[in-house]
């Protein structure tokens, strides 16, 4: 019993961190990492408290409580691959998780005494229910989202309530209390850690919806965008037609061969861009493909488009945008690199087999590609690390879809499937 009164609360927060650090991006070996991990605290913590805890009075015992935390920090930011203030917020929100637990497990002992299989229970229901209920939703896409004015007011709840535990716990006479005030403390307490919790997958889902906001404000001016170019590109064209009935004549007695060619010139460009115009049966998708479209144009860039996309209107603006957009990003960054013009070339292809659209993106490219998990790595802004891919990964798995990328003999294939729903 004494073996287990050292490290339990050792044991208990590493339990905690460890749930919190399931759904996260982890780093390479991290299944070793967490062993040694909780089994360096352990025995840390198990010294510490046989030479120092009857010493420990005062203020010294804030330094002591608040050195668990350091050490889950420690703990976390060595098994995730995540900045330290993610790993403060995860260790936060464990010991926030541990702190319920621990506030029920207090309640059930003032009110029925001492026992063990009623507490185990307790700390394994708050365990299961706190990682449904947070920590596998407050990740987004392996990683924490966290922002520097969310982290510290939680911060300093958290705080708050762990030193006015300290207190309470010290066995101090100015902190003596009956057994129903203190039932009435703990039960506030654990209050207070459980909506610290709830605000912060609140926040993360306002978050989240911000950026459909925004994704959907994007796309809406993107489509006026498209409008506006549309009614200019059918205005000039209305005008040059306009200006022919009054120039059929003068074209026909017109001696200077340079000056008509680039009068026709002038004319067909007008036709050519109003050409690019795509209807994909999408009108998302139709905005998207018309602005890059209209970008290869510009830029020497051959562009092939057959996409029937009529079957992909259950998808969200945002991410369609973002799947085409970061792939025909990719395709001419790629094509715009090769010295022969001539395979300057981006297809664009769209089709329903089987209740399944197939999305298929292909170019030419001139590099080394390096790949991870099946992805190739961004070659410029190398702290991106193939964002704009795992991006596009992400939004066909959100739909049961998957993706597979060829690179063989020059030309790249990004092939993406995504059921129809």
């Amino acid at each position: 019993m004494e073996l287990w009164e050292r490290i339990a609360y050792m044991v208990q927060l590493d339990l905690a961190c460890l749930l919190f650090m399931l759904p996260v991006q982890k780093r390479k070996w991290f299944g070793a990492r967490a062993a040694g991990g909780i089994i360096v605290t352990i025995l840390l913590i198990y010294g510490v408290n046989g030479l120092l805890f009857d010493q420990i009075k005062g203020m010294a015992q804030y330094v002591y409580w608040a050195s668990y935390i350091f050490i889950c920090v420690a703990v976390v930011w060595s098994c995730l691959d995540v900045s330290f203030m993610k790993a403060l917020y995860c260790a936060i929100c464990a010991c926030a998780m541990q702190h319920v637990a621990y506030d029920l497990v207090l309640v059930y002992q003032v009110v029925n005494g001492d026992g063990y299989i009623v507490p185990v229970l307790l700390y394994v229901a708050v365990y299961v229910l706190f990682y449904f209920m947070f920590a596998k939703k407050l990740p987004e896409n392996g990683n924490f989202v966290v922002r520097k004015t969310s982290l510290f007011p939680m911060a300093t709840i958290i705080v708050l309530v762990w030193i006015l535990s300290v207190m309470e716990a010290s066995g101090n006479a100015y902190f003596e209390a009956n057994a129903g005030s203190r039932i009435l403390y703990r039960m506030i307490d654990g209050l207070c850690c459980f909506y610290v919790l709830w605000c912060q997958v609140y926040e993360k889902e306002r978050i989240e919806l911000q950026r459909e906001l925004d994704g959907i404000h994007n796309a809406w001016n993107r489509q006026k965008k498209q409008y506006e170019m549309t009614r200019e590109m059918i205005d000039g064209i209305n005008r040059k037609c306009h200006d022919l009935k009054h120039q059929i004549r003068a074209l026909r007695e017109m001696t200077d061969e340079k000056q008509r060619e680039d009068f026709f010139d002038e004319i067909e460009n007008d036709i050519m861009i109003y050409d690019t115009a795509i209807k994909t049966g999408n009108k998302a998708l139709d905005v998207v493909l018309m602005d890059k479209g209209l970008f290869c144009k510009e830029h020497g860039i051959q562009w092939t488009c057959m996409a029937d996309a009529s079957r992909l209107d259950f998808m969200k603006m945002e991410d369609l945008y973002a799947i085409f957009g970061n792939a025909l990003d990719n395709a001419i960054e790629a094509v715009l690199e090769l010295e022969e013009a001539e395979k300057r070339v981006i297809s664009v292809k769209i089709i329903t087999q089987n209740n399944i659209s197939v999305i298929q993106v292909q170019n030419y490219y001139d590099a080394k590609l390096k790949f991870e998990e099946g992805l190739p790595l961004t070659r410029r802004d190398k702290g991106s690390h193939g964002f704009g891919m795992k991006s596009i990964r992400y939004i066909a798995e959100k739909y049961n879809g998957t993706i597979t990328v060829n690179a063989q003999n020059g030309i790249f294939v990004l092939q993406i499937l995504i059921p129809n729903v």
